[in-house]
């Protein structure tokens, strides 16, 4: 029987969060309306603790791709969003 795929842990979680949070507060600086997708590499560890490289596309939401209307994460075959209010989070309230 093949062993079920490890699922993103969260430290890879926490790592993506932090990448489109910051890509987010840095356009909102700039006064911009929209933002392009961002694709970048992410590395840490599975929940089964092997280590992983993966590419990781953050995009504006497609029906709506202005700023306060949250992202969409693409992570290898998983897809999750992120809210608006999680990426107005300070950085200073992260453990």
């Amino acid at each position: 029987m093949p062993k079920a795929p490890a699922n993103v842990s969260k430290d890879l979680d926490r790592k993506i969060h932090e990448l489109a949070r910051n890509f987010y507060q840095d356009g909102k600086r700039r006064n911009a309306e929209s933002l392009p997708e961002l694709k970048t590499m992410v590395s840490g560890t599975l929940d089964d603790g092997t280590p992983t490289s993966m590419v990781v596309k953050i995009r504006p939401n497609p029906i709506n791709p202005r700023l306060a209307t949250g992202w969409k994460v693409i992570a290898q075959d998983k897809h999750w969003e992120i809210p608006p209010d999680e990426l107005d989070k300070s950085r200073l309230l992260e453990p």
